[in-house]
């Protein structure tokens, strides 16, 4: 599972929500890849910032834009995931 973490430097809430990324990467037990929307590809098609997606072998799973406190992201991603039996118990 691949955790991406879309931010800008110009974004004061993509600073702040950096911890949030790392934090619920380390929940999740995997790796934060950040990427600026300077440098992303258009394949992505986001539509604001800051953006989290999960992917599964290259399939979107999970999809957040805006700055959501952790225990709601998490929250949200475990229903929304465990619907799709894609997290487990994680």
């Amino acid at each position: 599972m691949d955790l991406i973490y879309f931010y800008s430097d110009s974004c004061g809430c993509c600073k702040d929500y950096s911890s949030v990324v790392d934090k619920l990467a380390t929940v999740l037990k995997i790796k934060a890849q950040k990427q600026n929307i300077d440098v992303v590809s258009p394949s992505y098609k986001l539509n604001g910032i800051p953006t989290v997606i999960l992917e599964e072998d290259g399939v979107e799973i999970y999809r957040s834009v805006g700055n959501l406190p952790y225990d709601l992201l998490l929250k949200d991603i475990n229903e929304k995931c465990l619907m799709n039996n894609t997290l487990g118990n994680s």
